[in-house]
């Protein structure tokens, strides 16, 4: 009786030390998730402090090209870059040499690729917003051009997805010929509904009638949502370029020809001289909206910020949108993501 008295004893006693080492691990995961979740936060705000000041030194880079320190800044950028994985070709540097080009051409040029501080690097990157389409701007001429010639699209597919993508971001529920608003959503069984609203995020691409990931991860490298809408032709890649109305194929490989020798036109009078006369002819018929489109030089410039602490889940990332004023820079748009 005494043996079994003993031998209960001793199970509760075990089961109490079971009971309090689960209530310790307990108290310590709560502390731990306490205390990470505590370092998370610290370290979202340093990772987004760090991409706020890459941010401000591209701008001040930006700035002090515009007072005439375009070339050392390449120069420097370019001596930096090359100690990088991601070189930038010398003839980069050469190419825009000459004091008459515009200071902000290639402003990636201007600056280097990464920007360290307290053993924390953010990545740049930065884009003349002229050298993508503008989603939120866009004319149904110029989109449909973008995604039939620039894109490759079929011209009855570009036409429906133009259409679908006008009807998202416009403010009624009246839907185009091909296009769609709620209603036609509804019918094909879409889990997403359009927004009536300017696009917030190039992902709502996905969800517009018709799109396919496949159409989209062709057009996403092209789009962007910041600055004038305005293409810059001494800039925009070649499906950029195609967008343009009154631009054909012979006339975007002749501008992509007389960038890499760094011939550059500022404005209508020197294209027209520069252009084939079968190129200028098409441009020509089209002119009007040609020049509501077009810009000769980068007047804002996209930079993107992207920050990893080390050996932390945490990742920032800054956009802002600098634009010039009179002799500097000052920052249009900003956007924080963490």
């Amino acid at each position: 009786m005494r043996t079994a008295r003993q031998g209960f004893i001793l199970i509760a006693a075990l089961w109490l030390l079971v009971a309090l080492g689960a209530v310790g691990l307990d108290a310590s995961l709560r502390s731990r998730t306490r205390r990470l979740a505590a370092a998370n936060l610290l370290d979202a705000q340093h990772a987004q402090d760090i991409a706020l000041s890459a941010t401000e030194y591209a701008r001040s880079r930006l700035t002090a090209a515009m007072l005439g320190r375009a070339d050392e800044l390449r120069a420097e950028a370019a001596r930096n870059t090359r100690t990088t994985s991601r070189g930038t070709p010398v003839m980069t540097l050469f190419r825009n040499s000459d004091p008459m080009e515009d200071p902000w051409r290639d402003p990636q040029a201007l600056v280097p690729q990464t920007f360290s501080i307290e053993n924390t690097t953010a990545q740049l990157e930065l884009r003349d917003t002229g050298a993508a389409v503008n989603v939120n701007l866009v004319d149904e001429e110029t989109l449909s051009q973008f995604l039939s010639q620039g894109i490759g699209l079929d011209y009855a597919e570009a036409q429906r997805l133009t259409m679908a993508i006008l009807d998202w971001r416009d403010e009624d529920d009246i839907p185009r010929v091909n296009g769609g608003e709620r209603d036609q959503y509804l019918d094909a069984g879409a889990p997403v509904l359009p927004a009536n609203r300017r696009f917030e995020d190039l992902e709502e691409l996905r969800h517009v009638l018709g799109m396919t990931p496949e159409i989209y991860n062709a057009m996403r490298p092209f789009l962007t949502l910041s600055g004038s809408g305005r293409i810059n032709v001494n800039a925009a890649p070649e499906e950029v370029l195609l967008a343009i109305p009154g631009v054909t194929p012979a006339a975007a490989q002749e501008l992509l020809r007389l960038r890499r020798t760094g011939t550059l036109p500022r404005n209508f009078v020197e294209l027209r001289s520069l252009l084939p006369a079968g190129s200028i002819a098409a441009i020509e018929a089209r002119q009007q909206p040609f020049n509501r489109r077009v810009a000769y030089t980068t007047n804002e410039v996209e930079v993107t910020a992207d920050v990893h602490i080390p050996n932390s889940p945490v990742r920032a990332r800054v956009q802002v949108v600098v634009g010039r004023v009179n002799s500097g820079s000052i920052v249009l748009w900003r956007k924080v993501e963490s």
